[in-house]
């Protein structure tokens, strides 16, 4: 049997979901078939709290009614293969395609570790059955050893605290989230799990995971081990190019799926978005292993666009990284480029810092500080990174200045930025954090 569409997006993830309704909005002539190998898609996002935060796996489901909402058909089925304009099933079935979108994520990265084929270790997966294996063995296990200290090894480790069971998370470089934020915020979030009663490691790796069949302890390259019940392994992600390799698209091995900057690749009418995608840093236009839900559904809303001719030209300057977490009580959030990326990029900078809380009065109820930290190129003067720390606001504030950077605004403009305050919902505006933290770089300028 064989079915055509005009349109077919493979993978059901945040990319693959919002590129579907951007081709349906776009084109709403046109025919829009979605291919998923899972009967369930999970918010990736969502998984750290599934062991911890939701009752259960379940609660983090990506709905399928937007999909149903807008017409677009679902197929729960696996793409074996792809040749000419037919895509073939796993069930036998051809769907030819005018244009075809691969949305088909990452897999988690497998550090070559010695023992990693014991029973007890996890990594962090999109597959619903996994984790309610995971979550059953995280009730079971009381010493659960975290390998990676990036943003979701982070979550992770907080969520277990909260359950009350005893965590060492291990980073081989020297801070918590060493590729997202300067040291003296990944120190901060240390300070934070330290006092919640986590065992924090930076700066070196794991050698061995010791056991017989089941793992029971770690070893670290100084040969100290710590016992382990568990082993959670959050040491990245990898793009999925199975089917890339074989349906002939230019790759990276690396990085990814090779796209134009209109995420077309090397195969005519076929395009590329998420994980799957080798994304280039805003700054420096090289490579970035960078993989955010954010920039997954920024590509899918371009791609489904500009899938039969150009309707929406690009203005996304590369991948910001825009980032934000929760640790505790305290929220963490980033963009762009770090202190410690912009000396190794070469790049002449000042820095402005402000510290303020995000109410006037500071003693109303919900008040938190903000620390904030803002990178300028010292010429150009152009804003090109930020960092945060404080409470829920963080999350805005950075989104806020990840459209500043966007848009190119330099410390001047920020400077005299018209905002609008209220005592119960936003810092004094002449306390203001974005403002102020650029007049303290302004400052060191004139100074300079």
């Amino acid at each position: 049997m064989k079915r055509k569409y005009s349109v077919v997006i493979i993978g059901g993830g945040p990319g693959g979901v919002t590129a579907a309704l951007s081709a349906r909005n776009t084109y709403p002539d046109k025919q829009v078939l979605l291919i998923r190998k899972e009967k369930i898609t999970l918010i990736p996002c969502g998984i750290p709290y599934v062991l911890h935060s939701l009752e259960k796996v379940e609660d983090d489901i990506l709905p399928d009614k937007p999909l149903e909402n807008n017409n677009v058909d679902l197929e729960v089925n696996e793409v074996i293969d792809i040749k000419g304009n037919f895509i073939e099933l796993r069930n036998g079935e051809q769907i030819e395609y005018e244009r075809l979108i691969l949305a088909v994520g990452s897999k988690p990265f497998v550090p070559p570790i010695a023992g990693m084929d014991k029973d007890g270790i996890y990594f962090i997966k999109k597959d619903i059955d996994y984790l309610k294996e995971l979550k059953d063995r995280v009730e079971q296990s009381e010493n659960i050893v975290i390998i990676g200290g990036g943003f979701i090894g982070v979550e992770v480790a907080d969520e277990l605290l909260k359950k009350g069971k005893n965590v060492v998370i291990v980073e081989m470089l020297s801070s918590l989230l060493p590729f997202s934020m300067d040291p003296e915020f990944g120190n901060m979030v240390r300070e934070i799990l330290e006092e919640r009663g986590a065992k924090v490691i930076t700066g070196i790796g794991v050698k061995e995971i010791l056991g017989g069949r089941k793992v029971e302890f770690i070893t670290l390259h100084d040969d100290t081990k710590y016992p382990a019940d568990l082993v959670i392994v959050a040491t990245g992600y990898r793009p999925n190019l199975d089917l890339a390799k074989k349906i002939g698209v230019k790759i990276d091995p690396r990085f990814g799926i090779i796209t134009d900057e209109y995420m077309k690749t090397s195969v005519d009418g076929i395009l590329a978005v998420g994980d799957c995608v080798a994304k280039r840093h805003f700054l420096t236009g090289e490579y970035s292993k960078l993989m955010l839900a954010s920039s997954a559904m920024a590509q899918g809303r371009l791609a489904g666009s500009n899938l039969f001719e150009f309707k929406v030209i690009k203005e996304f300057a590369g991948t910001l990284g825009t980032f934000s977490t929760k640790i505790g009580d305290t929220a963490f959030a980033s963009v762009g480029v770090t202190e410690t990326q912009a000396k190794s990029l070469g790049i002449d900078y000042i820095v402005g810092i402000n510290e303020t809380v995000d109410r006037h009065p500071g003693k109303l109820h919900g008040a938190s500080k903000i620390y904030m930290k803002l990178i300028f190129s010292k010429y150009s003067h152009l804003l090109l990174g930020a960092q945060i720390k404080g409470g829920d606001s963080v999350g805005e504030l950075i989104n806020m200045l990840s459209v500043m950077i966007q848009k190119k605004m330099t410390d001047i403009e920020i400077d005299t930025l018209q905002i609008g305050t209220h005592p119960l919902l936003t810092p004094s505006p002449i306390a203001y954090p974005v403002i102020n933290a650029t007049v303290n770089a302004i400052m060191k300028w004139y100074k300079r």
